[in-house]
């Protein structure tokens, strides 16, 4: 997983399912904080044309080519549906966002990621690796309390 982790905090240009209209949200804040690092977002909302002043995608078939990596903070039935649009689009690697709730990722989803051979990653919430304060504090508790992969202990 440390691998697929590693990709993704390479990526210039990544998209985000789960942007909503309500600046408020987490994937709004997510957005905003890999602006903050110069990576280029794409909003992946149905509902919208534009969100936070970005052009919006209405799925994952019509993002441009350059997008390779997905981020998906939505609930876990709108996730399947995400990652089944994944395989005929020019996405190679999937992070189905962990919080505090119940997160984004469902069984049917990482099967289907598994048996498409999709890199994804689930159970952990992408800002204890893109973002800082509070997010890297609970990295550093995961890690120490063994709740990190054995790759994540060096």
């Amino acid at each position: 997983m440390k691998k697929i982790i590693d990709e993704f905090l390479e990526q210039k240009h990544i998209a985000i399912a789960g942007v909503s209209r309500n600046k408020n949200k987490w994937g709004n804040g997510l957005m905003k904080e890999l602006q903050k690092r110069g990576i280029r977002i794409y909003p992946v909302n149905p509902f919208a044309d534009e969100l936070e002043g970005e052009k919006c995608y209405h799925d994952v078939k019509s993002l441009p080519a350059e997008v390779e990596s997905l981020i998906i903070a939505t609930k876990p039935g709108d996730t399947e549906d995400l990652v089944r649009q994944c395989k005929d689009s020019g996405i190679k690697r999937v992070w189905m966002q962990k919080g505090a709730g119940k997160g984004s990722a469902s069984e049917e989803a990482i099967r289907f990621c598994r048996e498409n051979n999709i890199p994804y990653v689930y159970g952990f919430c992408p800002m204890m690796f893109f973002g800082s304060g509070m997010h890297s504090f609970h990295f550093w508790l995961r890690k120490t309390f063994g709740k990190m992969p054995p790759e994540f202990s060096v």
